[in-house]
Parts: C-alpha cells; sequence; structure tokens
C-alpha cells in the first residue's frame, strides 16, 4: 500500500512537471528562502538556464544586481506580516539572463502554504517584444506630431521661400559685377538649403514622396563645400578629394548639400580647438555578398562620398544610435537629434545607404552609398535646359495665388520666360475669368491652398470637367501629401515649393510637349 501512493506521489510530480512544461510561459516554485524548488522548461529558454541548474538555486541570480541584493529583505518583511505590493496582481519588473542581459518580463506572483510552510509560484512572461513595439508607436507619435506641426507651417514658409528664391533670381540677372553675382548666388543656395532642411523634417515625419533624380555628385560636393568653407573658422582645414569623372546617380541636389552640411558640422562640434575635414567622392563596386549584406545595400556599383574629420570619434554605443531620430550626445539646447537621421532618411529614400566608422580619440567617417545609373550625358542635359527656357513663348498662363507678393513673382518669372499672364487672387475669380475669356487662356498655374470653397484641387476638378484642353499645374509646399489623402486621381503636373526658375520653365515646357 506504501509502495502504491508512493506510485501515485511519483505519478502526481510527473504529471505536474509534464503540464508545467506544456506551458508557454515560464513557471517556477521557490521555497520561502527563495531557492527553487521546481522551474518549467520555458524558464530555462527564458533565462538561459537548463531546468535542472535552476532547481536549488537562488531566484536572486534571475534579477538585475540592485534588486537581488533587496530581494531576501522584502520577502522577509512579506513573511513578517508586511504588504506586499507585488504578490498577488501582476508588475512588469526586469529579468537577468544567464548572458547577464536584461529584459522586460511581466510577473504574477502567488503564495500557498503546505505543510506549514510558505511557498512561492511565479508565472513570467517575456514582454520584449510588446515594450519595443510600445517604444516604436510612441517614437512614430512624436514623428507624427513633428509631421504635422511641419505640414502646417509648410505652406506659408514655402510661399516666403519662393518670393526670396525667385526676387533673387531676377536680381542676379539684373547684377552684373562678379562680387555681387556671389553674394546672390550663396544667398540662394542658402534659401534653397532652408527650404529643403524643412521639406525633409516634413518628409521624415509623414515619409512623404520619393524625389530623386538624376544628378553630378562632384557638383553638389563643390557647392556644399563653398558654403561650409564660409562657415567654419580658418583653424579648420578643409578639402577635397573628388575623383573626376563621376557617374551620374539616383539623389536630390540640394538634399544631398543639406546632408553634407548636417554632417560637417557635426564633426565641427567634434573638433571643438580645430582639425582637418576631407570630402572624399569615388566610384566602388559592391560584387561581394557579405559587403552587401553588411551595408544592407545590393551588389552592383555605387558612388561613395566619405566625410572625415579628426575630432573626438564615437563609442559602439553611440554609432548604433547616431542615425535615430532625436538621438543627440550635444548639451541641452545645443541639437535636436535630427540631422543626421534626415540624412539617412534622404539616401535610403534614393536606395542608397549611410555607414559609419568610428574610433575614440581617431576621429569619424560617414559615408553616403548612391547607386549609379545610366543617366542622360551632361550635353543632353544642357540641351534640355535650353529648350525648357525657350518653351511655349506663344502661350498665356492663368496664376492663381492668394499671395500677392507671391502671385507678382510667378507673373514676372513666367513674362520672363515669354509667356503671357493672366493673374486670379482665388479660385472663383479664376473660374469667372475662363468662363469670360477661356478662349485666350492655355494653361492654369494655380496654388493648391487658397480660401474659399474653391481651393487648388476643386478648381483643376472644375477645369477638366469643363475646360478639358487646358492644361493644369499645381504648385504646394506639399502638394504630393494633400493628393493622398485627398485620393486624388486626376493626374496633374506638380511644382514642389519653392521651385528655381528653370524648374518652372521645364514643368510648363513639359506640360505643353504632353498634348
Amino acid at each position: 500500500m506504501v509502495t502504491g501512493t508512493m506510485t501515485d506521489q511519483k505519478l502526481d510530480g510527473l504529471l505536474l512537471m509534464a503540464m508545467l512544461d506544456a506551458m508557454p510561459d515560464a513557471v517556477l516554485m521557490s521555497d520561502a528562502e527563495g531557492v527553487i524548488t521546481r522551474a518549467n522548461r520555458a524558464t530555462g529558454t527564458l533565462f538561459g538556464y537548463s531546468p535542472e541548474k535552476l532547481t536549488g538555486s537562488r531566484i536572486n541570480m534571475l534579477m538585475p544586481p540592485t534588486v537581488a541584493a533587496r530581494h531576501d529583505g522584502f520577502m522577509r518583511a512579506y513573511l513578517n506580516g508586511a504588504k506586499s505590493r507585488v504578490i498577488g496582481r501582476g508588475r512588469t519588473v526586469q529579468g537577468m539572463r544567464r548572458d547577464g542581459t536584461l529584459f522586460p518580463l511581466h510577473v504574477s506572483l502567488g503564495p500557498a502554504e503546505y505543510a506549514g510552510k510558505t511557498h512561492f509560484v511565479a508565472i513570467m512572461h517575456d514582454i520584449s517584444r510588446r515594450v519595443a513595439t510600445e517604444d516604436a508607436l510612441a517614437r512614430s507619435a512624436r514623428l507624427d506630431a513633428i509631421g504635422q506641426m511641419t505640414s502646417g507651417i509648410s505652406h506659408d514658409f514655402s510661399n516666403i521661400l519662393t518670393v526670396v528664391i525667385g526676387n533673387l533670381e531676377l536680381l542676379q540677372d539684373r547684377v552684373k559685377d562678379t562680387e555681387s553675382q556671389e553674394i546672390v548666388s550663396d544667398a540662394l543656395e542658402a534659401a534653397d538649403l532652408g527650404a529643403e532642411l524643412t521639406a525633409g523634417l516634413s518628409a521624415f515625419g509623414r515619409k512623404g514622396a520619393v524625389h530623386c533624380e538624376v544628378i553630378d555628385i562632384n557638383s553638389a560636393c563643390h557647392s556644399a563645400l563653398t558654403l561650409i568653407k564660409r562657415t567654419f573658422d580658418p583653424h579648420y582645414e578643409i578639402s577635397e578629394e573628388l575623383a573626376d569623372p563621376m557617374p551620374a546617380v539616383l539623389g536630390d541636389t540640394t538634399q544631398l548639400q543639406s546632408a553634407l552640411i548636417n554632417i560637417a558640422l557635426n564633426a565641427r562640434d567634434a573638433m571643438p580647438e580645430g582639425g582637418q575635414l576631407i570630402i572624399r567622392s569615388e566610384e566602388v563596386v559592391i560584387d561581394d555578398d557579405y559587403i552587401a549584406q553588411e551595408l544592407d545595400v545590393d551588389q552592383g556599383a555605387y558612388v561613395r562620398i566619405s566625410v572625415t574629420d579628426t575630432g573626438r570619434g564615437m563609442g559602439p554605443d553611440t554609432q548604433q544610435r547616431v542615425f535615430e531620430p532625436f538621438f543627440t550626445t550635444k548639451p541641452a539646447g545645443r541639437g535636436t537629434g535630427l540631422g543626421l537621421a534626415m540624412v539617412y532618411g534622404f539616401v535610403r529614400r534614393c536606395g542608397g545607404h549611410v555607414a559609419i566608422y568610428s574610433e575614440i580619440g581617431r576621429g569619424t567617417t560617414i559615408a553616403l552609398y548612391f547607386p549609379v545609373v545610366d543617366g542622360a550625358s551632361n550635353e543632353e542635359r544642357a540641351r534640355e535646359t535650353v529648350s525648357a527656357r525657350q518653351a511655349a513663348r506663344d502661350k498665356t498662363v492663368l496664376v492663381v495665388e492668394d499671395n500677392p507678393h507671391l502671385r507678382k513673382l510667378t507673373t514676372a518669372r513666367l513674362k520672363e520666360l515669354g509667356y503671357g499672364v493672366r493673374e486670379a487672387e482665388r479660385g472663383d475669380i479664376a473660374a469667372n475669368l475662363l468662363q469670360k475669356d477661356g478662349d485666350t487662356i492655355d494653361a492654369v498655374f494655380t496654388d493648391l491652398v487658397m480660401p474659399g470653397e474653391l481651393d487648388g484641387l476643386a478648381l483643376a476638378r472644375h477645369i477638366v470637367a469643363t475646360y478639358p484642353d487646358k492644361r493644369i499645374l499645381l504648385t504646394s509646399g506639399y502638394a504630393e501629401d494633400v493628393l493622398s489623402q485627398q485620393n486624388e486621381d486626376i493626374a496633374h503636373k506638380i511644382l514642389r515649393k519653392p521651385y528655381r526658375q528653370l524648374d518652372l520653365a521645364k514643368a510648363l515646357s513639359a506640360l505643353f510637349d504632353d498634348g
């Protein structure tokens, strides 16, 4: 009879362990002294130990050192009648794996009395993925907030910059001396960079449309270097090593200049006592599987632009996080943590990658990889530019813009290109003009965001329905986003603000060439 009873007890124990091992969550039991008496298979998997190794060990070994040192005191206080904030309720705590790494887990802890002694049962669930998801959602919420904020001001800011750029371009055609030309040229480049920085931040927050085209890398590097040299103090040695000729790549000239200036400014902060800054360009071929996976790019030909400084350098932890939004090592008020995040986003949207190499005390190199494309030759692009500037001089364009300064500038630009111009400050006025003098108007160039019921999109729909022979060109600082939100299915041409005179000329040329 005794043998039968022992057999039943062993069977009960085997069934209990089988049930515990079948559970996906970690389950362990301990006595009042904090010694583990049972642990299922999931516990061993979670913490990196075998269940046999856990049994007989102290439960403190699964906790961070600061918590482990106080655990026995908590248990003694509970056994002496103190109220516990953990037992009988679930709680999120940190666990420590065998290799010393910490991770978040949810613990449900309950007491059990057996043979006059107190035992504890803990059910634990790894919530690393949930915490990572919550962190990602929180970061996304911050970015969405930035996107909404930027969207609200980008239209007005783009209008202001368009007026600035346009008047500078008109002034550039009128000044003759070299010094004045250089001053206007520098102001134009700075205005372009300011506009692209705002657009880049907006695109990062809303993940806007990609605007990559075939560009001349060395030309963009030269322009960026000109501004960098004017900004840096004389005790910085700035040099360039640009391979020539270079193949064409996919990118955006102004965003690339902004990226190089961002990196250069970070390099300057890392060299407060002065140092050396080198910008290099070279063609590289990635034909090794390992390197391609390491860089997270496809195999093929790339142009690599590297910016090297002789500054303080950064450790592995900083290198892993340097492209995260809002991460910065600068003092409070000295940096937003968005500069390098925008650089990374821009390069990735153009099919490239960003790599960083750094050692403490030896400086940093940030390398931008852009895929090589079979683009048009410089001669072909030059012919395209001339053709655009001479486009459709017998055409009349109706300019619809509620901002009087921008309307005046756009009119001057179009007249300079040889177009006839009519003006309207609102969509309803434009519709009346088309009704009265539609035969004399060949195209409508309208802003998207205007007061009244007939904004740019509504006016475009009206024109398509009533005057199908009229060409339509839309413009806005965030045109792509508005169209996507409106689920617009009309194939409009879009000119993104702020734009250059050549951009306007080419957009109108393409508008008339299409039909």
